[in-house]
């Protein structure tokens, strides 16, 4: 009886083998895909950065005329042009 068990082990490992060859071949083809993947995603991610230090390069200029620009005093002074523009207009228009 013991021999019978050991018998159909040893049988059922060589009907195994065959599957996990072929999983160990699918195993080692999906390992090489996705390594393949991670090198392209680093690789894009490395051109995003690059272009993004381009564009943080490029608007910096109107990055310092918008801060100019959004300062309270040019705020107010764009303001009170607003205001004055229409009384100047109707001022013309009496004459």
């Amino acid at each position: 009886m013991a021999v019978t068990g050991l018998v159909l082990i040893v049988l059922e490992v060589f009907l195994l083998l065959p599957r996990t060859a072929r999983l160990t071949k699918r195993l080692q083809e999906l390992n090489l895909l996705l390594a393949n993947n991670l090198r392209l995603a680093h690789d894009e991610l490395q051109i995003l950065q690059r272009a993004t230090a381009e564009m943080q390069a490029l608007l910096r200029p109107y990055r310092r005329l918008r801060k100019w620009l959004m300062h309270p005093l040019t705020v107010a002074l764009f303001a009170s042009y607003r205001r004055r523009r229409p009384r100047r207009r109707s001022a013309t228009t009496v004459r």
